[in-house]
């Protein structure tokens, strides 16, 4: 998202990775830095999704938009139930399928997407939201069928709905610690919404790797106003 950030306006980068370039991953400790995505020039650089601090860095003008609370919770319950549809009819032989690009099996990217959303709960309740705890999951071997990691789904979706219909619209404007400096709640969950929808998208392009027809999968129409990637992987 980063990279189409600056693609969409035109400015030149250059992208490493880290996982396949030695070189690239000790630019990253050089900067004394463990975690990407990082835009970098010279000893200056913004670490983490950051839209504000990556426009002020690279000087462009950028105004966030800012969703009103109710639409914004509605929107990330709408992708909470589509990836639990999405989970609960992944084969549970193709649990350790992965995409060409990334070393990580289906289950772990299926209960991935919905850590992601508990992390936004837990950043309201905790008043932290570190991207160290929930961006960089583990493989949980315990997930042996796609029920029981979709069951993980149904928690969730009754932690997030029981947790937010006892909060004010005031409430979204706290201010958050994260990994990226002070956020408030709203940009927090938007940050949560988008990741949690970019992997739904992945969900159903594995779907359709083992020929099986996503369940009531959500439009680009549904998924308007979630700031997505252009590419799915």
């Amino acid at each position: 998202m980063t990279k189409e950030l600056l693609s969409k306006r035109g400015i030149d980068f250059e992208s490493l990775d880290i996982e396949n370039d030695p070189g690239a991953l000790e630019q990253l400790h050089r900067l004394g830095l463990k975690t990407v995505p990082v835009v970098a020039m010279g000893e200056r650089y913004v670490v983490g999704w950051n839209p504000p601090r990556v426009a002020e860095l690279v000087g462009f003008d950028l105004v966030e938009r800012v969703t009103p609370p109710g639409e914004l919770i509605d929107s990330i319950k709408m992708v909470l139930e589509a990836a639990i549809r999405a989970v609960r009819q992944v084969p549970d032989d193709r649990l350790m399928m992965k995409s060409p690009d990334r070393d990580r099996p289906l289950r772990q990217l299926a209960h991935h997407v919905f850590r992601v959303v508990e992390a936004g709960v837990d950043a309201d309740v905790l008043g932290e939201f570190p991207a160290g705890v929930w961006l960089f999951g583990k493989d949980i071997p315990a997930h042996t069928s796609a029920a029981r990691i979709a069951r993980y789904g149904e928690s969730v979706r009754a932690k997030f709905e029981a947790w937010f219909s006892e909060i004010d619209a005031a409430a979204f404007g706290r201010e958050i610690d994260t990994d990226v400096g002070p956020r408030m709640l709203s940009q927090v969950l938007e940050r949560t919404r988008s990741h949690a929808a970019q992997h739904l998208r992945q969900l159903y392009v594995f779907l359709e790797w083992s020929g099986v027809r996503p369940d009531r999968p959500l439009t680009p129409d549904d998924l308007r106003g979630i700031q997505l990637p252009d590419a799915v992987w």
